[in-house]
């Protein structure tokens, strides 16, 4: 009995064949997802306007009319490519017709059939044709719904050419009589797979992404059995990217040198593609290409990625046998060419993001302090999707007299001139602060310096002076968002009754503090307009969502409230974020803090955080914590000096009911879970993570800015 994919194939071959098309398309709902996704495609050469994903809400695609409508829709190529400009390098004028396929009330997706010229409507027989083969197909999808099978499509599609005698190279299963699929029969799915990959290499910007969809369109589309992808850094070559392969050979291959001699130098000498057959050796003795099978017996393809003459790299590509005309007969340098190219533009934008997110860095602080009575953290994140600086900071300052002032700002611009004016305006607020002066006067002097600074830039701030022993607050405001003042049974107080005007506007403005005083629990969050978009200001509402999904634990919360979610889009606008809860009178909190800084080069700190956690739980009456938590905050610590290469901070809070210990260091890289196989039960690090995910009651860690903080707590009363 047919499978699903034979069933599609069957299908779209002979509606290619009967209705003179150009491609066939069986396109699958996503499950959870709004999108049709192409799960099999035959496609001659005129064939590669086939778009692979299509959103349900976007109805200029045919696809989409129909699964929504039921009815066979028609649209035209010049009205898809007016709206998707993207698509208008493809292809010749052409027709889509679209049906549904569904059983009852079931929808299962949509066939579609590709016509290479425009007409303005399908004829009665056409719509017969295709009303009949839908019906069969939805029939046959019932079927296998019901058995269970997987009706899911894959990531990308199966693509096949519109003759049936290329059984083994599109299936591996090969029909009485043949040994090798036709390379003829492979050149429109290459040329397709080639192309969806230059159309999307056109847009890439990191040097991973575009290894990564080019490994995926190799290995899923052009069915490689393993691929390997390494650039030259210095006089060696490093593996970058790689699917399928084994570790001896990625090990072999990582790291060698350009001069010794390899498969992968000598195309870099060459500059031309080198094939390897079955089973013959083209390292040095005992090593060989292998897959990670361990089967030798693969047809390995090696690539110089040229660009402007010169090599960056190499990618090597191994086929079954059966597959070996792809390799003599399609042009795979293609490829090469094009992945070089992408790989020279995508390491010049890396090379200068990487700059301007170390720039950018450099402006911010480097820790938050810690403070009694006051709990804080912070966040910050740049602007995404270009090489730009960021005008947004924060501070957090302890002055002289006591208490903290915590300070946001926004300059104007994502150039150099605004980072620069951030850079002169942060470190004036810093220093007027601790002169002592109030908030309203720090923000009076630091107008006056933007206007001295002639940088034709204005910029808003925003001053929060914190006493801790009284909980006395002032805020002032120079044309910033007021912060949002949340107590704790949920309500709000209004932050500040004026609003000046901006820095660097007027010559002499004047600026108004408003004076609250908080009780404990009180929650303020300071923040800049890229967080809150074209709202400006942040509603209450999306603060209280957040506090209930994040259990009102403040690290969450920041990560909440900065959107930090897998597949949301990057900001258009740099944002900042600095959050900060009033726990109560510092001279009260003092007993129930303990603070330890610990110096990047500090060879005995792990062994003095290990004393200091000891004398604090035993001074806390917590002793029955102090052997899970010294070894905790041992593993964090050791994480920290080892990875982030920066002065640690580690802090104490006892409450009654838990422990929490924070861990603040320089590096935003979060620390991560390290799953580690068997042969690596002897590795020397990766399990620090793993070690406080199953010790502590919750744990944590957040980029925090320029920096991190990786935080554990564990309850009162209990042994982990």
């Amino acid at each position: 009995m047919a499978g699903r994919d034979d069933l599609f194939v069957l299908a779209a071959r002979r509606c290619m064949r009967d209705l003179h098309a150009s491609a066939v398309a069986v396109h699958l709902r996503v499950p959870g997802e709004s999108i049709l996704a192409a799960a099999v495609i035959a496609v001659s050469p005129l064939g590669l306007t086939v778009v692979e994903h299509l959103p349900l809400d976007d109805p200029i695609y045919a696809a989409v009319r129909a699964y929504r409508t039921g009815r066979i829709c028609t649209a035209h190529s010049y009205d898809i490519a007016a709206k998707h400009l993207e698509l208008g390098v493809v292809a010749p004028p052409h027709t889509v017709t679209a049906t549904l396929l569904s059983s009852g009330k079931r929808k299962f997706g949509t066939l579609s059939v590709f016509s290479p010229h425009v007409c303005p409507e399908v004829s009665k027989d056409e719509a017969d044709y295709l009303r009949e083969t839908a019906e069969n197909l939805s029939a046959e999808l019932d079927r296998l719904d019901r058995s269970g099978d997987s009706l899911c499509p894959p990531r990308l599609p199966l693509v096949v050419s519109p003759e049936a005698d290329d059984a083994v190279a599109e299936t591996g299963q090969a029909s009485p009589g043949e040994k090798h699929g036709s390379p003829t029969n492979w050149s429109a799915p290459f040329i397709f797979h080639l192309h969806k990959l230059t159309v999307s290499l056109m847009s890439v910007m990191h040097t991973k992404d575009a290894i990564t969809l080019t490994i995926e369109r190799l290995v899923s589309g052009l069915r490689a059995q393993a691929v390997a992808i390494s650039l030259i850094e210095g006089d060696r070559l490093h593996v970058v990217g790689a699917s399928g392969c084994s570790r001896e050979y990625l090990k072999s291959l990582n790291g060698i040198s350009v001069s010794k001699k390899s498969p992968e130098t000598e195309a870099i000498t060459h500059k031309r593609q080198l094939i390897y057959e079955a089973g013959e050796r083209g390292r040095s003795p005992g090593q060989s290409h292998v897959t990670a099978d361990g089967r030798g017996e693969h047809v390995w393809i090696v690539l110089p990625l040229l660009a402007g003459g010169h090599a960056l790299g190499t990618c090597s590509v191994a086929l079954a046998p059966e597959h070996r005309l792809i390799a003599t007969e399609l042009p795979l340098h293609t490829l090469a060419t094009l992945l070089g190219q992408t790989l020279e533009r995508t390491q010049l934008y890396d090379a200068s993001h990487a700059l301007t997110q170390e720039l950018q860095q450099a402006l911010l602080p480097r820790r938050l302090p810690q403070l009694a009575g006051v709990l804080t953290t912070s966040r910050y994140e740049p602007p995404g999707g270009a090489i730009e600086l960021g005008g947004d900071w924060y501070d957090l300052i302890q002055l002289p007299a006591g208490g903290v002032a915590a300070v946001i700002g926004d300059v104007e611009g994502h150039n150099t001139a605004a980072a620069v004016a951030m850079g002169q305006l942060s470190s004036g607020v810093r220093s007027y602060a601790l002169e002592n002066h109030d908030p309203a006067t720090v923000l009076y002097r630091a107008n006056r310096l933007l206007i001295e600074l002639n940088t034709d830039l204005f910029a808003t701030c925003c001053c929060v002076w914190l006493d801790p022993d009284t909980g006395t607050a002032q805020v002032v405001s120079a044309g910033h968002p007021c912060p949002l003042i949340r107590t704790a049974d949920g309500t709000y107080l209004e932050a500040a009754a004026d609003i000046g005007v901006p820095l660097g506007v007027e010559a002499n403005p004047s600026y108004q503090a408003s004076v609250h005083t908080l009780e404990p629990a009180t929650l303020l969050v300071l923040y800049t307009d890229g967080l809150s978009g074209r709202e400006y200001a942040l509603a209450p509402e999306t603060l209280e969502a957040a506090v209930v999904a994040s259990g009102d634990e403040l690290e969450t919360l920041g990560d909440r409230l900065m959107g930090s979610g897998v597949g949301r889009p990057p900001r258009a606008d740099d944002a900042a974020l600095l959050l900060l809860r009033y726990e109560g009178p510092s001279a009260e909190a003092k007993g129930r803090i303990g603070l330890l800084h610990v110096h990047r080069h500090d060879f005995q700190g792990v062994r003095r955080t290990r004393q200091f956690l000891s004398t604090c739980l035993d001074g806390w009456h917590l002793e029955s914590l102090s052997d899970s938590a010294e070894v905790l905050a041992s593993e964090v610590v050791t994480n920290a000096l080892l990875h982030g290469d920066s002065d640690v901070d580690v802090c104490l809070r006892s409450y009654p009911d838990r422990l929490r210990v924070e861990v603040r260091d320089c590096d935003s890289h979060p620390a991560m879970l390290v799953d580690l196989g068997p042969d690596e039960d002897k590795a020397e690090g990766g399990r620090g993570m793993l070690i406080v995910s199953a010790l502590a009651s919750s744990w944590g860690n957040s980029p925090s800015g320029r920096g991190k903080t990786v935080w554990f707590e564990m309850e009162a009363g209990k042994t982990a």
